[in-house]
């Protein structure tokens, strides 16, 4: 347990240069571009393996606390510092440190592919939701069609991520829509709907003409890389 800790501090040392260098570029977040339609207002909202708290920048207008747990030290060090409410905790033991029905919404952006039981934290997730409380989720879709063409064609396993601190970047599982709808069913969550990133058909015509002619479900199945959805308790 220690060395995975280890791990992810030495992750968010070698991180956090990057991301300034990426903010400071004004560089476009897919995954924020993708939850922020669907973000309501609340009281409390978590944020599930937070990092260094960039979610504040899309949520602090909606909700009067914003809560993160994340298990580098170094990661909530500089969550704390833009005004996220930080918990250490290691997400693989499976227990978040808040009571139940704490929460009007949780989001949990690109986490579940890291966790060795993901049935286990969506259960957890469940739990510190209030009653209509809502999980937004985003993990990478292996569906995707460059993904099936590494594997068929190229013969190697596709890499949905360009972290290089272990193997894969530390995912452990690999999703499609509808065994999140399995897992999510599970976990006693309801009325699981998916969405797509609208921005990106303003950067390309070659999307917009590809969703006209296949349709906006088959478009998220296997023409975009992640995929985000939002799930009620």
């Amino acid at each position: 347990m220690s060395n995975l800790k280890n791990s992810y501090e030495a992750y968010w040392q070698n991180r956090l240069s990057s991301i300034k260098r990426e903010f400071e570029e004004n560089t476009s977040n897919e995954i924020f571009e993708s939850i922020t339609p669907i973000l309501h207002n609340g009281k409390r909202h978590l944020d599930v393996g937070c990092g260094n708290g960039q979610i504040i920048q899309i949520v602090r207008d909606k909700f009067s606390e914003i809560h993160g747990c994340d298990i580098s030290i170094t990661a909530l060090n500089e969550a704390k510092k833009i005004g996220l409410l930080p918990v250490c905790s290691n997400l693989n033991e499976g227990y978040i440190p808040y009571k139940d029905d704490f929460f009007d919404c949780s989001t949990a952006l690109e986490v579940l592919e890291h966790v060795w039981d993901p049935s286990r934290l969506l259960k957890e997730i469940r739990r510190i939701l209030k009653s209509g409380g809502r999980l937004i989720l985003t993990t990478p879709n292996i569906r995707y069609l460059r993904n099936l063409r590494t594997l068929i064609f190229l013969g190697s396993f596709p890499h949905t991520s360009t972290d290089s601190f272990v193997w894969g970047g530390g995912h452990l599982h690999y999703f499609t829509r509808k065994d999140l709808i399995s897992l999510l069913s599970h976990a006693g969550f309801k009325n699981i709907k998916f969405y797509i990133n609208e921005k990106q058909f303003s950067r390309s015509w070659k999307r917009r003409f590809i969703r006209r002619i296949v349709g906006t479900n088959m478009f998220g199945e296997y023409f975009c890389g992640g995929i985000t959805l939002e799930a009620i308790k």
